[in-house]
C-alpha cells in the first residue's frame, strides 16, 4: 500500500491582482511605483506590513533562529503581503513564488535557487543562505534572505531587536484607508465566470474583474476604492456562472486594508476583516456507475433529503452500463443525498450517504438496476448483508432505514424476486448506526412492516438476515477491521518472518476472522519494512503477529501493546526479539524526537565494516557488516544526534546525514557511491513510492 502525502490547507492567496475597473464604479486609485517594508519579529506570529500589524498567517507561524542564525519561516503569508503569490510542488519538493512577472523556484536542501530559469547560487560571493527544508510539523521552512532574489528586495538584520527588514517595490495600488484589497474564496458550489461590484444602492456596477474563471473552492483578488465623495461603504456583488447570484451587503467601514470574503450558497457570504482564511485543497473524485439497463441523464447532490439546496453535479449523459468520474465539493460535510433523473424522466433518491470523511479524495457511486444508489471504497465501511429467504413464499421487495420516517422514500433492495429458500447479497453502507428498520413485501403472505434491527456492530463486515414469515432476525455478524486515519510503517529485524498481522483492539477478545491481514497475506519478511496507509486510528492497540517458524500451535503467534495517541499523521512499529520466543516492539510517532533509520546498501559492494557518527566524531552504531542491497536498521534520538555520517571500510569517503530533527519517524538513508561518499535521504513523508 502506498501513503499519500498530506497537504496543509491552502491559504487565501493574493497571486491575482486584477485591476480591471469599470466605467461607471467609483474611480480607482491610481497605480505608483513604491518600495514597501515588511517588518518580520524572531517568535512572533506577527508582521508589519507598510506600518499594519498583522498576523503573518492564519497557522501562527514565526520566525525562528536556526542554528548558524538563520531567519526561518513560511514564507507565504510574507510573498503574499508583498503582492505576490506561493506554491508547493510535492513531487519536486520545491516552493515556487512568483512577484512581478518574476518566478523564483526554491527547492527542498538545497543552496541553489532558480530566478527564471537561469540557476543562482546563494553562496557566491561569500553569500549567506541555509537550504529550505520541512519540519516535524510538516511546514516548509525558507530562509528569510530567498527573497533578495526578486528585483530591488534586500533583507536587512536588526541583532538588538532581533527584527528582520523586508524592502520590496510594490507595482501595486498603496493599501489605504480609501482602497481595499478583497481576497475571494468561492465556495458557493458552482464556476463563476464573471463577477461585478458596486455600491450598494446605486445599482452601478464594476466591468468584470476576473481574468479567468473562479473554479469552486478557488481564489482571487481585486481591489475596491472608495471614493472620497462615498456617502456609504456597502457593497454588492453579482456573479455570473450557472445562472445570476446576487451578494449584497459587503461592509468596508472598519477594515484597516483587506477583507477576506467567502461566497457561499443561495446568496449568502463570510466577512472577515484583515484576516486571512484557509480553504480547503482539494475536490473529492466520484466516479459514478451506471449498471442499470436505463441511461442517466442528470445527477444532483444536496446535504438534506428535501433537496431544497441540491446542486446539479452532471447534466450529460451516462449510457447503461458505462461510468464517469465527476470531481464535486463536499464543502466539510461527510453525509451527502444524490438523485438521479434517468432516460424516461424518472427520479430516483439514494437515501443517506456518508463518505469516510468530508476531504476524502475518493469514492465510488453506483446505479444499479433496481435503480439504487451506493456508495463504495471510501464510505465509512461497506458492510455485505446476506439476506436469506426462509419464510416459505416469495419475497418481492425489502427496504431498509434508519428510521420508520425514512422507511417510505427508501429504495427497494432486490433486482428481481427472492424466491423462497434462496438468499441474496447486498453490499450496505450502515452509516455507524446500529439500530435500523426493515419491511418485507410477500408474493402471498402478508407483509412485515417497519420491523425493527439492532446490529451488535456499527460497521459490520458481514451480517445475514433470516426472514421467516413473522420476523427477520440478524445471524452470523462479523465485525470489521479497525483501519483508521494514519499511515503507519512496519519494521521486522525480529529474526524471523512473520506471515500476519494485526491490530486489534483487545488482544484477550480476538478472533482472526473479524479482522483483516494488515500485510494482505504477502507476509513481511526478517530484516524488511512496509508502509501501510489508513492502517490506524491514534489509538492503542495490540499488534498481533504470526510467524511460520513454530511447530507449536500455542507458539504460533505474540502480541505487543502499540500506542499511537500521539499521532497526527504518521507512527512507526520496530518488531524487534527479546527472546527466542516472543517479540519486543516500540512504536514512534510524528510527535516523537525519536526515530527509526533504515540503511540501504546500494554502493553494489558488500561492506564488511559500516559505522554511524554523530558529528563529532562519537560513535552512534555499529552496524557491521551490510550486504548489496540489504538492509539495515536502528534506533535514534535526534535530539542528541541531528547530525550523523557513515563510514564505511571499503572507502575513504563518509557518507553525510543532516537535518535528521526535521524528519518524521522514519527515515531511509541510501549509500550509493563508495568512491564519492555520495548517499540520498527517504523520510517517511514522501516514502510512498519507496520499494523495500
Amino acid at each position: 500500500m502506498k501513503l499519500r502525502k498530506r497537504l496543509s490547507a491552502l491559504i487565501v492567496s493574493a497571486a491575482l491582482l486584477l485591476t480591471a475597473l469599470p466605467a461607471i464604479a467609483p474611480a480607482t486609485a491610481s497605480a505608483a511605483t513604491t518600495m514597501g517594508s515588511i517588518v518580520l519579529t524572531i517568535d512572533s506570529p506577527t508582521m508589519t506590513v507598510n506600518g499594519t500589524s498583522k498576523a503573518i498567517d492564519a497557522e501562527g507561524s514565526k520566525p525562528t533562529l536556526d542554528a548558524g542564525g538563520y531567519t526561518m519561516l513560511p514564507l507565504r503569508g510574507v510573498v503574499e503581503a508583498m503582492g505576490g503569490s506561493l506554491t508547493w510542488d510535492a513531487a519536486n519538493r520545491t516552493v515556487t513564488m512568483v512577484k512581478d512577472g518574476q518566478t523564483i523556484k526554491v527547492p527542498i536542501g538545497s543552496t541553489k535557487l532558480t530566478v527564471d530559469g537561469v540557476q543562482k547560487d546563494m553562496l557566491a560571493n561569500n553569500g549567506t543562505y541555509k537550504a529550505a527544508y520541512i519540519n516535524k510539523s510538516g511546514r516548509t521552512l525558507v530562509h528569510v534572505r530567498a527573497l533578495q532574489a526578486f528585483n530591488n528586495t534586500t533583507c536587512t538584520w536588526n541583532q538588538a531587536t532581533k527584527q528582520v527588514t523586508v524592502t520590496y517595490p510594490t507595482n501595486t495600488p498603496v493599501v489605504s484607508s480609501k482602497n481595499y484589497r478583497v481576497d475571494l474564496i468561492n465556495q458557493s458550489g458552482a464556476d463563476i465566470n464573471a463577477l461585478y461590484y458596486g455600491q450598494s444602492g446605486t445599482y452601478s456596477y464594476s466591468k468584470n474583474v476576473l481574468t479567468s474563471t473562479l473554479k469552486k473552492n478557488g481564489t482571487a483578488s481585486f481591489y475596491i476604492s472608495v471614493p472620497d465623495n462615498a456617502t456609504t461603504r456597502l457593497y454588492d456583488f453579482y456573479t455570473e456562472g450557472v445562472g445570476t447570484k446576487f451578494f449584497n451587503g459587503l461592509n468596508l467601514t472598519g477594515v484597516n486594508a483587506y477583507v477576506t470574503v467567502v461566497l457561499k450558497e443561495n446568496g449568502k457570504f463570510e466577512q472577515a476583516n484583515d484576516k486571512t482564511i484557509t480553504v480547503s485543497s482539494g475536490d473529492t473524485a466520484l466516479k459514478v456507475e451506471n449498471n442499470s439497463k436505463l441511461d442517466i441523464e442528470k445527477l444532483y447532490m444536496s446535504k438534506d433529503s428535501s433537496f431544497s439546496s441540491s446542486e446539479i453535479i452532471w447534466d450529460e449523459t451516462i449510457d447503461a452500463g458505462d461510468d464517469e468520474t465527476i470531481d464535486i465539493d463536499l464543502d466539510g460535510t461527510k453525509t451527502w443525498y444524490f438523485q438521479v433523473v434517468d432516460e424516461d424522466g424518472d427520479k430516483y433518491s439514494s437515501g443517506k450517504v456518508t463518505f469516510s470523511s468530508s476531504t476524502v479524495k475518493s469514492a465510488t457511486l453506483t446505479f444499479s438496476s433496481s435503480k439504487k444508489l451506493s456508495l463504495k471504497g471510501s464510505s465509512s465501511g461497506d458492510s455485505t448483508i446476506t439476506f436469506k429467504n426462509e419464510s416459505g413464499d416469495d419475497i418481492t421487495a425489502i427496504y431498509m432505514a434508519g428510521s420508520k420516517s425514512e422507511l417510505d422514500d427508501a429504495d427497494d433492495l432486490l433486482d428481481s424476486t427472492l424466491k423462497d429458500g434462496k438468499s441474496v447479497e447486498i453490499d450496505m453502507d450502515l452509516e455507524s448506526d446500529t439500530s435500523w428498520y426493515i419491511t418485507v413485501e410477500f408474493d402471498e403472505y402478508s407483509d412485515i412492516e417497519e420491523y425493527s434491527l439492532s446490529f451488535d456492530y456499527k460497521d459490520p463486515a458481514s451480517a445475514t438476515l433470516e426472514i421467516t414469515k413473522k420476523a427477520v432476525e440478524i445471524t452470523k455478524e462479523k465485525k470489521s477491521s479497525s483501519r483508521g486515519e494514519l499511515s503507519v510503517a512496519f519494521v521486522n529485524t525480529s529474526g524471523r518472518e512473520i506471515v500476519e498481522a494485526y491490530l486489534v483492539d483487545d488482544v484477550d477478545d480476538f478472533d482472526v476472522s473479524d479482522y483483516d491481514d494488515l500485510l494482505d497475506g504477502d507476509g513481511l519478511a526478517d530484516d524488511a519494512g512496509i508502509v501501510i496507509d489508513e492502517a490506524a486510528d491514534a489509538d492503542t492497540y495490540d499488534l498481533v503477529l504470526f510467524y511460520d517458524d513454530s511447530d507449536d500451535d500455542d507458539d504460533a503467534y505474540d502480541s505487543i501493546e502499540v500506542d499511537f495517541d500521539d499521532a497526527t499523521d504518521y507512527a512507526a512499529v520496530w518488531i524487534d526479539s527479546s527472546t527466542s520466543t516472543s517479540f519486543d516492539g516500540t512504536e514512534y510517532t510524528d510527535a516523537g524526537d525519536k526515530m527509526i533509520v533504515g540503511v540501504y546498501n546500494n554502493t553494489g559492494d558488500d561492506l564488511s565494516s559500516l559505522k554511524v557518527y554523530d558529528i563529532d566524531d562519537d560513535s552512534v552504531k555499529s552496524i557491521g557488516s551490510l550486504d548489496e542491497e540489504k538492509y539495515s536498521f536502528f534506533e535514534l534520538d535526534t535530539d542528541d544526534y541531528p547530525d550523523i555520517y557513515f563510514e564505511a571500510s571499503e572507502s575513504d569517503e563518509s557518507y553525510d546525514v543532516s537535518d535528521l530533527d526535521e524528519e518524521v519517524p522514519f527515515a531511509i538513508v541510501n549509500l550509493e557511491d563508495l568512491e564519492d561518499g555520495d548517499c540520498s535521504l527517504d523520510s517517511f513523508d514522501d516514502i510512498s513510492d519507496f520499494d523495500f
